[in-house]
């Protein structure tokens, strides 16, 4: 009953393969002549229907995967743990209109930049007292959110594409993660480093007409005191990157950090105190460092280093 109510919803394909014609494009018919396209999870086969159009597809979702598997994770949550369906539905994972009537005026999202950006600028300004405290929500939302729409790149990469790159090497990575769900919802690593990379965007303290910081320093600042983790706005982080449990990371302002790499709680990419400019360790791609450690100074990591 609540899947059919859904605007935008994830159905179960009950119907066998014997029953439906495969097209070239991946897609089937079935008896009813609806085209479907199918996603394999485990054991069950899903399939994305937007019921205000007629039970087509929906435009926004159907070549983005990483979106479709969020929503069917949520909805299989929202199925089995109610106490989570506020909150999925506020980020906009789950259509609010057959959940809780109060709840009408919250739209669902439409692509995983804007689930992205809403789950973080939740995090961090209900750390932050909401409406009451240091950041406007629906402000830091638009931050976010225009982060991930500017062409702006990070050691090659933009926003959009390191975040993906994030989320799906913690699933890789982690032992202890089993969707993807989760690493978006729960993982302050995770969060760290969206609000790193939307902070490095606002970060032009040489700009014309005396350059913006302050809005990159507040980001930093915030995200310091909600996660226990502190990255400068200038620093350089790669693509698929994960901080594994995340509390008490530092990363200094000239540090650059490497594609694929993986940091652990405690660590500190530091100065040394005795130098000025460049002054901050550079890590290569696919390092591991361990819980704890201090690297200080401007040094060099090679790829694939174990610390």
């Amino acid at each position: 009953t609540m899947l059919k109510k859904s605007s935008l919803a994830v159905k179960k394909v009950f119907t066998k393969r014997s029953t439906s014609s495969s097209s070239s494009d991946g897609s089937s018919s079935s008896s009813d002549g609806t085209a479907k396209k199918t996603f394999e999870t485990n054991t069950n086969e899903y399939v994305v229907v937007d019921t205000h159009n007629g039970g087509g597809r929906s435009a926004e979702c159907e070549e983005d995967e990483l979106f479709l598997r969020l929503r069917r994770e949520a909805l299989q949550v929202a199925q089995k743990e109610p106490m989570v369906v506020h909150l999925l539905a506020k980020v906009g994972l789950l259509d609010t209109t057959f959940i809780n009537p109060n709840c009408k005026n919250i739209q669902p999202a439409k692509t995983f930049e804007e689930v992205i950006s809403r789950i973080v600028s939740h995090r961090l300004s209900s750390c932050s007292g909401g409406a009451e405290g240091n950041l406007c929500p629906i402000t830091l939302l638009q931050t976010i959110h225009n982060a991930f729409l500017a062409e702006e790149l990070e050691l090659g990469h933009t926003m959009s594409e390191a975040v993906r790159a994030d989320a799906l090497a913690v699933v890789k990575r982690d032992p202890a993660c089993e969707t993807l769900l989760e690493v978006v919802l729960f993982m302050k690593g995770f969060a760290s480093l969206v609000i790193h990379r939307a902070a490095r965007r606002e970060w032009k303290p040489e700009s014309d007409g005396g350059g913006t910081r302050f809005a990159a320093l507040l980001l930093q600042s915030q995200a310091s005191s909600a996660f226990g983790v502190d990255i400068h706005p200038a620093a350089q982080i790669g693509a698929g990157v994960m901080f594994d449990h995340a509390s008490g990371i530092v990363v200094g302002e000239t540090a650059i950090i490497g594609d694929g790499t993986t940091i652990l709680h405690g660590v500190t990419l530091g100065g040394t105190g005795k130098q000025n400019g460049d002054r901050h360790p550079k890590v290569g791609k696919d390092v591991l460092i361990g819980a704890g450690t201090k690297i200080l100074g401007n040094i060099h990591i090679g790829d694939r280093v174990k610390i």
